[in-house]
């Protein structure tokens, strides 16, 4: 089974290529035999597009994949994750944090956040509502 990640940088395919060259910017496994990355022009000159081809299987089949996925370690979601970084990293210098997230935007993290609740009166009127 093939999986695809794709992202756009603003920048051109020269310049983001040699950004990727660096090894403070991108991951050292994303560039390993398991995957295949490509640099292509972003239509109506809006970038560069980075392509990901990862042809490695999850050890154990379909049921590890699915283990994979519910640990938060699934391949492909960790690759998207580091596009995304790559791409903060590019364009603005650092990776953007915040007091909620210090370390990021990652799908592990997703993984284990719980569904939104609505608030108790007695919170509702310490807020003012």
């Amino acid at each position: 089974m093939t999986r695809k990640a794709a992202i756009t940088i603003l920048g051109s395919p020269e310049e983001i290529k040699k950004r990727w060259g660096e090894a403070g910017y991108r991951p050292d496994y994303i560039d390993s035999a398991d995957a295949g990355v490509t640099f292509k022009p972003a239509p109506g000159d809006r970038g560069t597009e980075i392509h990901v081809d990862l042809d490695k299987t999850a050890p154990g089949g379909k049921l590890g994949e699915m283990a994979m996925k519910l640990s938060g370690r699934e391949p492909l979601a960790k690759v998207k994750d580091d596009l995304r970084r790559f791409k903060a990293r590019v364009e603005t210098g650092g990776i953007p944090r915040s007091e909620g997230s210090p370390e990021g935007e990652l799908a592990e993290r997703k993984l284990k956040q719980r569904p939104a609740q609505p608030l108790e009166k007695s919170e509702l009127e310490k807020v003012g509502v």
